[in-house]
C-alpha cells in the first residue's frame, strides 16, 4: 500500500492536497485542517452543491453572477434552480437542487439571464451522469423497485439484470427526475465540473 504524497491527505479515493484548499484564514486559525474531519468538512463546503443551470455549462459563473439579482430562480418552472448558501465557497452563485425535481430543459433560465448565451434549438445540453449507488439502492439489495425507471424520459434506466438499475452513459443527459423519485437517495447526478 502506497502511502499519500508529502502534504497530502486521504479523503476517500481521491487525495487532496493542502495546497489545493483556498479555505479562509478564519478556517485556518479555528484549526479546522488539523483533523480528517475539519479537512473532509473544509472541502465539501469548496465543493458544488450541484451543477450549474443547463445552458450555463462552462460559463464563468463568478465573474457573471456576482451581483445579479438572479431571475432564474424564480423564472425556473420545475423551482431547482437554487443559490449556494452564505456560507459556502460559491456563495450566491447558481446551481440545480434535484431534491425536488429534474430539468425539464424549459429554457426559462436563458430568457431572463442577463448573460447573452446562443441556444441551439433542437439539442439539450448534458447536464451531467446519472450514477446508481449499489450499496444504498434497494433494488441492488434484491427488493423490487422501479421508481427510476418509470420517471426518465429518455430511457436511460434500464434493469437488465434481476430487476437491477443500470444507467446508460449514452442516453443520460443528467435532467435529475430520477433523483428525486428514489425512495432512497440512490441515485446523483455527477456533473462535468469537479
Amino acid at each position: 500500500m502506497s502511502r499519500p504524497a508529502f502534504g497530502c491527505t486521504r479523503i476517500g479515493r481521491k487525495h487532496l492536497s493542502l495546497s489545493a484548499v483556498s479555505g479562509s484564514r478564519r478556517a485556518f486559525l479555528r484549526g479546522a485542517y488539523l483533523s480528517r474531519e475539519g479537512r473532509a468538512k473544509e472541502a465539501k463546503r469548496q465543493k458544488p452543491l450541484g451543477p450549474p443551470p443547463p445552458w450555463h455549462q462552462g460559463l464563468p459563473l463568478n465573474e457573471h453572477c456576482v451581483g445579479c439579482a438572479h431571475p432564474c430562480t424564480t423564472a425556473c418552472e420545475p423551482a431547482i434552480i437554487r443559490l449556494h448558501p452564505a456560507d459556502h465557497e460559491l456563495d450566491g452563485l447558481p446551481y440545480l437542487d434535484f431534491s425536488t425535481s429534474g430539468c425539464t430543459f424549459c429554457k426559462a433560465c436563458v430568457e431572463v439571464c442577463p448573460i447573452e448565451i446562443e441556444l441551439a434549438d433542437s439539442v439539450a445540453p448534458n447536464i451531467g451522469k446519472a450514477t446508481v449507488n449499489r450499496d444504498t439502492c434497494i433494488a441492488w439489495n434484491d427488493i423490487i423497485c422501479q421508481s427510476c425507471i418509470g420517471r426518465c424520459d429518455y430511457r436511460a434506466i434500464s434493469t437488465p439484470h434481476m430487476r437491477r438499475a443500470e444507467i446508460n452513459m449514452d442516453l443520460c443527459n443528467g435532467c435529475g427526475m430520477c433523483v428525486s423519485v428514489c425512495p432512497v437517495n440512490a441515485l446523483s447526478i455527477d456533473s462535468h465540473i469537479d
